[in-house]
């Protein structure tokens, strides 16, 4: 009986634990989205992506706080805000450029 216990409290404190930690991530594409479609008419042109980064600059930083793995070569970066940069720029941002065919 304590072994189903704490497997059911494990399982619950590890959905309660991502939760919050989607929601970063959601809030980071949100913001990045919205600067990058949003306010075409305010950013420099040709600097889309680099203008969004800065204006969310903050969330950011609060999704890598929440995520601390680093890999080599990430430049600094969490694997979870690269996934977030991939999925709302492509992957060409990313360092990793599409050949044309």
């Amino acid at each position: 009986m304590p072994v189903r216990a704490a497997l059911l409290l494990l399982a619950l404190s590890t959905t309660a634990q991502a939760a919050p930690f989607d929601n970063l991530k959601a809030d980071l594409a949100s913001c990045l989205r919205f600067e990058m479609e949003g306010s075409r008419a305010q950013r420099p042109a040709g600097g889309g992506a680099a203008y969004a980064l800065r204006r969310c600059a903050d969330e950011v930083e609060r999704l890598d706080r929440a995520d601390g793995r680093r890999l080599r070569g990430d430049q600094g970066l969490s694997p979870s805000t690269w996934s977030v940069l991939r999925n709302v720029f492509g992957a060409g941002r990313g360092g990793q450029r599409r050949q044309s065919m």
